[in-house]
């Protein structure tokens, strides 16, 4: 069999008589209905069309060639919504198997979106990138409107994290070349991990996956080059590290001094991605500190932040907190989730959380072995260097970015929407 072309539909199947699967001579031809009998349509019941491919596909091993015909009646937003959900189920074969995928009946902007998925998750598997190496794919990947800061001293945090690697650690700054004061100023925080072994507090399971924590920060520079616009002053933090073992590693029990004099006690080395997103804040605070700008700023941070969200959800949905100021924004985003088929969930942020980081030698820990909400004080450790008047969202995006070892296309359509569309 040399090709398949899949014909997706935006409506219920009008003939009883058509099959899922046409057969002829050297093709195969696949019909996927969006809509169900009832007339409705839910990502739910898309993604179930959709799985059935993954299992047509497979019983073809020479194929060369996949083409995917949509119906002409679509909009861009239902597109979007159908090709990220494709792809994470094409992306195995586009990786490994080499075949040439055509879409039809779309525009630049979709085409566009399917390639940055691609590069997306071709970063995330990559097996042997590094602080170094990762940072060169950032420097590629951002649009030519931008400014790249560089950083490598300032950020005890960052440091403090990266001191058991033999690669430095960066500290990225992006900010548009035109800022526009009358429109909202976006700070995206993205985690930036390229290999977490957990430092003195080794991971005792699934450690080779952990060359995919620096997801947040690839999802962030990804939706930076789909918006391509200027509705918002969008701007970037990556702190880019690599959380090894060695002689020079952080000691569990060590205490840090953060940029703005807060003192840390770092309890356990595997909470290091909420190290490295706390001098994120206190970054975008010295930017904030002076100016009147406060009002018109929205910061949300996204990371691979806890194994502990999987036993909320499911994976089904990522978990979202914000403080007070921030919770219109984030109810925004989580009406967009339902809508696209990447759900948030928001757990509330509340005062008696703090007590559990308490420390006896400096003014917060970042881990308390007696708390079983994980996912929660790690959200709360952030907040811990927010400033209150200033609107933050903290997505946990730990247990729906990688499944069955393999990248999803979550959180890039979810931000995307929400940026392009919604604010």
């Amino acid at each position: 069999m040399k090709k398949i072309d899949i014909y997706i539909y935006n409506r219920n199947n009008p003939n009883e008589e058509m099959t899922l699967i046409e057969t002829k001579q050297d093709s195969v031809k696949v019909n996927i209905y969006m809509i169900n009998i009832d007339g409705q349509f839910s990502t739910y019941n898309l993604v179930k069309e959709l799985k059935k491919l993954n299992s047509i596909i497979s019983l073809y091993s020479n194929l060369k060639r996949i083409n995917i015909i949509f119906e002409k009646a679509m909009n861009e937003k239902l597109l979007l919504i159908v090709i990220t959900k494709l792809h994470d189920i094409l992306y195995s074969y586009m990786n490994r198997k080499g075949q040439d995928i055509k879409l039809y009946n779309v525009t630049d902007n979709v085409n566009r979106f399917m390639e940055v998925l691609t590069n997306y998750k071709n970063i995330v598997m990559d097996p042997n990138k590094t602080p170094t190496s990762y940072l060169e794919w950032i420097k590629m990947n951002i649009p030519s409107n931008y400014n790249i800061n560089i950083m490598s001293e300032g950020f005890p945090l960052v440091e403090a994290v990266g001191r058991g690697s033999q690669y430095p650690y960066y500290f990225i700054f992006l900010s548009p070349k035109e800022v526009d004061e009358n429109k909202l100023d976006i700070y995206l925080v993205g985690k930036a991990i390229t290999y977490d072994t957990g430092g003195l507090n080794v991971k005792t399971a699934h450690i080779h996956e952990m060359k995919t924590d620096m997801i947040g920060s690839a999802i962030v520079v990804s939706v930076l080059n789909l918006l391509n616009s200027t509705k918002h002053n969008i701007y970037l933090l990556l702190p880019i590290s690599e959380n090894m073992i060695g002689s020079a590693a952080t000691k569990p029990g060590t205490v840090i001094q953060t940029k703005l004099g807060k003192t840390v006690e770092i309890i356990n080395t595997d909470a290091e991605g909420r190290l490295c997103i706390a001098d994120c804040m206190e970054y975008i605070e010295t930017i904030l500190r002076d100016t009147k700008r406060r009002e018109m700023t929205l910061v949300i941070d996204i990371a691979t932040l806890t194994g502990n969200v999987s036993r909320i959800t499911h994976n089904i949905s990522c978990i979202s907190m914000s403080n007070k100021i921030g919770n219109k924004y984030n109810t925004s985003l989580i009406k967009i989730g339902n809508k696209i088929g990447e759900y948030v969930d928001y757990l509330q942020l509340r005062k008696e959380y703090d007590d559990c980081m308490n420390s006896n030698v400096a003014d917060i820990k970042n881990y308390s072995d007696n708390v079983k909400s994980g996912c929660i004080i790690g959200g709360a450790f952030i907040n811990y260097f927010v400033n209150k008047n200033t609107p933050w969202i903290h997505l946990d995006i730990a247990n729906v970015t990688y499944i069955n070892e393999k990248p999803t296309s979550y959180g890039i359509n979810l931000l995307y929407q929400f940026l392009h569309n919604t604010l």
